[in-house]
């Protein structure tokens, strides 16, 4: 086991500032993706075996084939933007990840990731805990950012978030005559000491903070392209809020549509390089300050190691965690393999999940948020050793 440190007490009246922390991005792939077919056991026999139809062929092998890794694993190609990142060292994934008493309900399961806990008598998320942990003297409304309709569950109880579908639209839609007034009378209304008054105070800070940005400043750099769609256009609008210095240190990003009961391979495609994209043109665009930057990418749980009859895969358990960033060991995948034989499965063909998710983001938050304090962090969970997936 590795020593376990103290350095911030979430609740704490003393709060310490963590001004070298990496700016974390945390992107939810919501209805549970197929890490089978995104990250491809090829090196497995059993896989096709379990898979005749929807498999991901060999690599070298035909038209659409897996894009090798290391041997035993590759890559489906329609996540081919982000092999380049992972042969520059910049990005790994770990296989059979996930939670260890993963449930087959996607609102369960959603749940637990998001609040890092199967105890449902906690009922704050894992981002805000560590938000509220520390403080920042030259923090804004941004610290922590939503690039959604609503604050997800990993940040709900965030002393300061503020939560956005895109920038354009982040105003308050009234007459410009009106909305000077609008704000106040809302500033008053919420201008108690509650987690709801805390939020809106965040929001209306926030929207005078965005109206300040003017969009030109902060153009897309490196010459990358933004794929057209709602991923694509958060993950665009978080690149210029960073860009801006609006003060960003944490960011929830989701991206669904992953449960794939029929015709998956149809349905994964379009998904998988859409997520790809929008990934790789982050990292282009961000150029040197994604030395600086982590992202996470995890999803609820995975898919049955067999395909159903409708060329599709049901809930699973084990899955595939994405990590990104200058901060991380990449070139590799990280995992202790369980295998795909029947004895080998778990429930009713699941995939053996042999890395906690808990396990990469305790790694994560203590070589690169500085944040040790995983009994609040995760009040239900014991850290194993680590895996080695990022630097100090």
């Amino acid at each position: 086991m590795h020593t376990r440190r103290s350095f911030l007490q979430i609740g704490s009246s003393n709060k310490v500032e963590n001004k070298n922390a990496d700016i974390l991005i945390y992107v939810f792939q919501r209805g549970a993706a197929d890490g089978l077919n995104l990250v491809v056991p090829y090196g497995d026999e059993n896989y096709y075996a379990n898979r005749p139809s929807i498999a991901i062929a060999k690599p070298n092998s035909s038209e659409g084939a897996a894009l090798d890794l290391d041997g035993f694993f590759g890559l489906n190609p329609a996540l081919s933007a982000l092999l380049p990142i992972y042969q520059s060292n910049d990005l790994a994934m770990v296989h059979a990840c996930g939670s260890l008493n993963s449930s087959h309900s996607h609102f369960k399961a959603q749940d637990d990731v998001d609040r890092g806990a199967l105890n449902q008598d906690i009922n704050s998320g894992w981002l805000a805990r560590y938000a509220n942990s520390y403080e920042n003297n030259d923090s804004t409304a941004f610290k922590s950012v939503a690039l959604s309709k609503s604050i997800p569950k990993s940040l709900s109880s965030a002393e300061q978030v503020v939560a956005l579908d895109n920038i354009a639209s982040f105003v308050i839609k009234a007459p410009e005559s009106e909305s000077v007034d609008i704000q106040n009378n809302l500033l008053t209304l919420f201008a108690g000491a509650t987690s709801l008054d805390k939020v809106a105070q965040a929001t209306f800070n926030g929207l005078e903070e965005v109206a300040s940005i003017n969009p030109e400043d902060f153009p897309v750099e490196n010459d990358a392209t933004y794929p057209s769609s709602g991923f694509g256009n958060r993950f665009k609008d978080l690149a210029l809020l960073i860009k801006s210095g609006i003060g960003v240190e944490m960011a929830s990003i989701d991206i669904g549509g992953w449960d794939t009961h029929n015709d998956e391979n149809t349905a994964l495609t379009p998904l998988a390089q859409d997520f790809a994209e929008t990934l790789a043109t982050f990292y282009t665009d961000m150029g040197d300050r994604m030395q600086n930057i982590t992202i996470i990418a995890l999803t609820e749980f995975g898919r049955r190691v067999a395909e159903n009859g409708s060329g599709g895969t049901d809930h699973g358990t084990g899955n595939v965690a994405f990590v990104m960033g200058g901060s991380v060991n990449g070139g590799q995948v990280f995992t202790d393999w369980p295998g795909l034989r029947a004895e080998d499965l778990v429930g009713p063909g699941d995939l053996l999940p042999t890395t906690d998710y808990r396990t990469v983001i305790a790694e994560l938050m203590e070589k690169r948020m500085n944040y040790t304090n995983f009994e609040e962090l995760f009040p239900d969970f014991e850290v194993p050793e680590y895996l080695g997936i990022f630097k100090n």
